[in-house]
């Protein structure tokens, strides 16, 4: 009897205090439960189990903010890009102006409170995939089950120099594949493409392709504009010290801060300007 009473009884919410049933509650650690109210704040993508109650809060904090960021700055943000155009089951949302991306999910938005707000610079990597049915009948061909884009984000455990230089930064509660599937039927058009190619733009895949008539390609763009700033703040540094003053951190902050700017935009294969902008973004809900 106190098995089943212990399964299948009513539990008590350890953060909002209601009760709750079997069925609409989810164990985390130390034998606390969370009731699908408070799950609804939640990542979809997150692994609640693993958390412990001070964990779960912090986490609905930290989604609730991003939701704030949807609302109050992303929407109103101008350029926006969406893959698929039409979303029949998940679909991705850029915000370049402010460095983040959202995921639209067209099958459990009911049953979540907030959304997926990431950082482009939390993103480790990403790829199309496709999956295919295997043929009934021995012989038989592999029919088409879905494609879409697969998102790895960095963890805070996977944090290394490299990582560092690229100027990629952890998300705090995400540690699985985000699988996002784009369609389930072969004659769609296929927007997964559209997508990974916008990734690709954001960090600078094909930066090291020189133009098509020539000329340097925009890793070498980036290179040469990290090396000038340097130059510039050298020369600053030397004249100042040639007419006998010291140079002043102050007077040559502008100068210092192009420099890098320039540096990390070089490091990161333009990825830097997408980590400023979202900084900005998340700055401006005080």
């Amino acid at each position: 009897m106190g098995f089943f009473s212990n399964l299948f009884g009513k539990k008590t919410c350890c953060l909002c205090g209601s009760e709750c049933g079997a069925m609409s509650r989810e164990k985390i650690k130390n034998k606390e439960y969370v009731c699908n109210v408070c799950i609804r704040k939640c990542s979809q993508f997150a692994r609640v189990s693993e958390m412990d109650k001070a964990k779960v809060q912090e986490h609905i904090e930290f989604m609730n903010k991003r939701e704030r960021l949807l609302n109050e700055v992303l929407k109103d943000s101008g350029k926006v890009q969406t893959y698929p155009s039409s979303v029949n089951e998940f679909g991705i949302r850029f915000f370049d102006n402010c460095g983040f991306f959202t995921i639209i999910d067209n099958k459990n938005h009911k049953n979540k409170e907030n959304h997926e707000v990431i950082r482009y610079d939390e993103v480790l990597k990403y790829e199309y995939y496709i999956e295919k049915n295997q043929p009934s009948e021995q012989g038989g061909a592999e029919t088409f089950k879905e494609d879409g884009v697969k998102i790895t984000l960095l963890e805070e455990r996977k944090v290394n120099d490299d990582t560092k230089k690229k100027g990629l930064h952890p998300h705090p509660y995400i540690n699985r594949e985000i699988k996002l599937p784009f369609r389930k039927k072969e004659k769609e058009t296929n927007y997964a493409d559209n997508c990974v190619q916008h990734f690709d733009f954001i960090f600078g895949v094909h930066s090291n392709q020189t133009a098509l008539f020539g000329g340097p390609s925009v890793a070498a763009k980036r290179d040469f504009a990290a090396m000038k700033e340097m130059g510039k703040l050298m020369g600053d540094v030397v004249k100042a010290a040639a007419s006998g003053d010291d140079a002043n951190p102050e007077d040559l902050k502008d100068q210092m801060q192009a420099a890098q700017d320039a540096i990390a935009e070089s490091n990161s294969m333009g990825l830097s300007r997408y980590s400023k902008a979202a900084d900005e973004a998340l700055g401006k809900l005080g």
